[in-house]
């Protein structure tokens, strides 16, 4: 089992969430809870599978779910060049949020590959 609260990349996935949220608020109506609503369950679903892995006893669990987060983290990377692209969002403000993403998914993908020395 693995304290999932104390990696750095859960709690800026967290943070990421919450940016997320407050973003589709200001979404049209119409896509609130369309492309807005993917996009929260999209996000929530990188912490979620974050925190569901630290909760195995095994390395291959919590691999397994890791890489769930990682496809999240993919679907939120595209959304945010659609949302850029429908003008829902500025660029700068999507290339910022893309960043993060991207690091977020860096920052699992490195921990995938420690935990799997260790195995």
């Amino acid at each position: 089992m693995y304290n999932y609260k104390k990696l750095r990349f859960y709690e800026r996935a967290e943070i990421l969430s919450d940016v997320v949220h407050g973003l589709t608020k200001k979404f049209p109506k119409f896509e609130i809870y369309e492309l807005g609503g993917q996009m929260r369950r999209a996000v929530d679903s990188i912490v979620f599978n974050i925190a569901e892995g630290g909760g195995k006893e095994s390395v291959r669990d919590m691999v397994s779910y890791l890489r769930h987060a990682l496809g999240s983290v993919n679907e939120v990377e595209s959304q945010i060049k659609r949302i850029v692209s429908l003008g829902y969002i500025e660029e700068a403000e999507g290339l910022r949020i893309a960043d993060e993403v991207g690091e977020i998914g860096k920052m699992i993908n490195g921990f995938i590959r420690k935990l799997r020395e260790g195995d």
